[in-house]
């Protein structure tokens, strides 16, 4: 690639400049693109939610359909939407670990996150390694939201425990103990955050990217 990242950079804001009100178009994504559509998961997904909900209408009973298209919304961030699919689904399967880590998940993506730490342990104790311990991570993230800034360092504690590559997770567990003026673990959890990302392979530092950032950042008290 070489410089030519720099040269279109300079290309478009040479462009951008001409024209300012693309330059505060722009800005308005950017401050509203919590609430508008991913236009990449709308085209992503779009036949696969006609074919679901197709499912759904021709057998009221099918639970898988309505797992998977809960799962969508999820991916695509409306979660209410996939709160009632998750209800409905949790009815005909109540045994299902996933669907009630899915629940929990939905509730605390939807601003709910005392009622999501129900479903969330239900989960945890039928199988707390299911999706690498992502019941714990998501439990300690409604945690800390209600401020039960212990249970959330047990929390994010158990899923390092069981997820040891998780990055994320040592940040949050670093946020935790830090809330609590636990500075020397917060400093230890930050700094095993950083070597866990050195140590693993190529496509998780890319996911895992922001929150080394963050902790990089949390060792000069910038966050």
């Amino acid at each position: 690639m070489g410089y030519l990242p720099y040269y279109l950079f300079a290309m478009v804001a040479a462009y951008a400049l001409r024209y300012p009100y693309l330059l505060a178009a722009g800005a308005g994504v950017f401050l509203l693109r919590r609430w508008l559509p991913d236009p990449y998961l709308f085209l992503k997904h779009a036949r696969k939610v006609r074919g679901l909900k197709a499912q759904i209408s021709q057998n009221a009973d099918n639970v898988v359909a309505r797992r998977d298209l809960a799962k969508v919304w999820l991916e695509k961030r409306r979660p209410r939407r996939a709160l009632k699919l998750l209800e409905e689904a949790r009815v005909r399967d109540p045994g299902s670990e996933e669907l009630a880590f899915l629940y929990g998940k939905a509730l605390l993506l939807s601003g709910n996150p005392e009622a999501a730490l129900g479903p969330l342990v239900e989960a945890a104790s039928k199988n707390e390694r299911f999706q690498y311990g992502d019941a714990y991570l998501i439990a300690g993230r409604a945690l800390y939201l209600l401020e039960r800034n212990a249970e959330a360092e047990d929390a994010f504690a158990r899923y390092v425990a069981i997820n040891s590559s998780s990055v994320e997770g040592r940040v949050r567990l670093a946020c935790a103990r830090r809330e609590q003026r636990d500075r020397d673990g917060a400093r230890q959890a930050t700094r095993e955050a950083l070597e866990t990302f050195s140590h693993v392979p190529g496509f998780r530092q890319r996911a895992e990217l922001v929150w080394y950032l963050r902790a990089r950042l949390m060792t000069f008290g910038l966050a």
